[in-house]
């Protein structure tokens, strides 16, 4: 019994050691730090600092390996606004996209197993970094009432403004996606029409398969109709039915 407690506690001494060498942050931080930290402070600390900074001025110890650099959360200019907003700082929304997909062509990964509370604590993180404070983007809808358009005359460009590489995989173009279904391939599964349908009445087509199981209705945005000309609507619709 003394040989098997000893045994036990010299594995469990062995785990203590393995955590505090690979991972020490998230052995002091989240286990034994009095510190005052926020939650968002913590996941930062854990995840973000190496490439975007301690204070985060994208100068991390990994920033001098990597091209494009890391943002600037203080001054920089944000470049992704996968709900098409008028920027110049992301939504909420667009800023969970990054987060949780990742963005393709950068160094930016992806951080799928980060809970919904976690990714929300660290985007009000960030956002406190903001030299002069954050400033919310206008809404989607302007106050007058008109819906915002969507810039881009070819299929490439309207599948960025659109945000569809921030929710949607497609090779062709290097979206990752992971939140909606695959497009690579779409031409083989739905004709033209049924595409045309499914950017102007999303809940009328809706896929069985998504990356983290069955497709829910509702997640695709609804505004597609009003915020794309006819035009931009066929032109990506033809583009996105030539991929077999």
């Amino acid at each position: 019994m003394v040989a098997r407690m000893f045994s036990w506690l010299a594995g469990l001494a062995l785990v203590l050691v393995f955590l505090v060498i690979i991972s020490p942050d998230l052995f002091r931080g989240y286990v034994f730090s009095a510190e005052e930290r926020s939650s968002g402070r913590r996941v930062y600390e854990t995840y973000c600092i190496g490439c975007h900074g301690d204070n985060g001025l994208g100068d991390g110890e990994a920033a001098v390996f990597l091209n494009p650099k890391p943002r600037n959360y203080v001054s920089g200019e944000f470049k992704y606004f996968h709900l098409g907003e008028a920027g110049p700082l992301p939504s909420d929304q667009s800023l969970q996209i990054t987060i949780r997909n990742g963005l393709a062509g950068s160094a930016m990964p992806a951080f799928p197993l980060l809970t919904d509370q976690e990714i929300n604590h660290v985007i009000n993180y960030i956002k406190s970094l903001r030299a002069g404070g954050w400033v919310e983007p206008e809404p989607i809808q302007a106050a007058s009432g008109a819906a915002v358009t969507i810039e881009g005359t070819s299929a490439e460009e309207l599948f960025a403004n659109a945000g569809c590489n921030g929710c949607h995989q497609l090779d062709a173009l290097g979206a990752v996606g992971g939140v909606g279904p695959s497009l690579n391939e779409v031409g083989s599964r739905r004709s033209m029409d049924e595409i045309v349908q499914s950017i102007v009445q999303p809940n009328a087509v809706i896929a069985e398969n998504c990356p983290a199981g069955p497709c829910p209705q509702g997640v695709m945005p609804q505004y597609f109709a009003e915020r794309l000309t006819e035009e931009q609507i066929n032109t990506l619709a033809q583009f996105l039915s030539e991929q077999k």
